[in-house]
């Protein structure tokens, strides 16, 4: 008796090798899963069938249920692993050809943290897992209840739509995200540029972070720099709507400090900043593990 027929192109010989490890599994309970191949042109049709008599202790249709969620776990493994992996890359390569190899590359992987980031919400405060897997189960199974023959390209064609559109937003927003990434990074070659470039116009600053995202520079007796140049900086950038992070980095660069030295409650959110401080000044930024002047962060007035 028939109880499934697995349709396969020539490209999924994982699943076709995954199939015939699995089914084995069935032969501890001394139930043997005959197994009928045949190959017409491109395709490969799998025919499974059983002896009814092997049964024993379950019914026909009892058996034909497990059978195929046993299967649609299966399934639905490779069709993760094709639309998530194999899939992903060939539509980057497809429609962002004109990237080059290691940029298609760095694509794919912020393609697969998206996905990964998207395996969990938040609800009523509590983080819960989502099983992309357990959907598509699902949506095997429920084919399953009115079908015995599945084609694997046609049912993700066809019944995944849905799921390979989400793959095809999700690879867009890789794209936004590698874009932003390549301008983060030229942004920070140029100002290091910059620092590279100049003489250096103090030895030390100080740069106190506070908790609401503002900071206070000092120099190296611990004394409050507020110079004219800065002055004319922070009235500059605030007629242009700059950022706090903007003006300290501008800021930074006016100074041109040999050793720059960041000091931080550790309530401070603003880790960003602090990165970028160390991209663009390397080797001359410290970061202060406490002292007076981290201590001194609550005590300050928050601007």
């Amino acid at each position: 008796m028939t109880i499934l027929t697995v349709i396969l192109n020539e490209s999924w010989e994982d699943v076709y090798n995954r199939l015939n490890d699995e089914i084995n599994f069935f032969l501890k309970e001394g139930i043997v899963i005959n197994k009928n191949i045949k190959k017409i042109k491109k395709q490969i049709y799998i025919r499974y069938s059983i002896n009814e008599l092997d049964l024993k202790k379950y019914t026909v249709e009892d058996f034909k249920h497990i059978f195929k969620y046993y299967m649609a776990n299966i399934l639905s493994d490779q069709m993760l692993a094709y639309m998530e992996e194999k899939s992903a890359y060939k539509m980057i390569c497809k429609e962002y050809y004109y990237f080059g190899l290691q940029e298609r590359k760095t694509i794919f992987n912020h393609f697969r943290n998206i996905q990964k980031d998207e395996m969990c919400k938040y609800e009523d405060g509590v983080v819960c897992r989502i099983s992309r897997k357990s959907k598509i189960v699902q949506q095997v199974m429920d084919y399953f209840m009115r079908n015995n023959t599945i084609h694997m390209d046609g049912f993700i064609r066809f019944r995944l739509k849905n799921y390979i559109e989400e793959i095809e937003n999700n690879i867009d927003r890789a794209v936004e995200d590698f874009l932003m990434e390549k301008e983060y990074n030229e942004f920070i070659r140029l100002l290091r540029y910059f620092v590279d470039i100049q003489e250096a116009k103090i030895d030390v600053v100080h740069v106190l972070m506070l908790e609401n995202g503002h900071y206070h520079l000092y120099d190296s007796k611990n004394r409050m720099i507020n110079n004219e140049y800065l002055e004319d900086l922070a009235l500059e950038m605030a007629d242009q709507d700059i950022s706090c992070d903007d003006l300290l980095i501008s800021s930074l660069i006016t100074l041109a400090p040999e050793k720059v030295v960041m000091h931080f409650s550790r309530n401070t959110t603003k880790r960003e900043i602090i990165d970028t401080i160390q991209n663009v000044f390397s080797d001359r930024v410290y970061i202060c593990r406490g002292c007076d002047l981290c201590g001194s962060v609550k005590n300050i007035k928050q601007e």
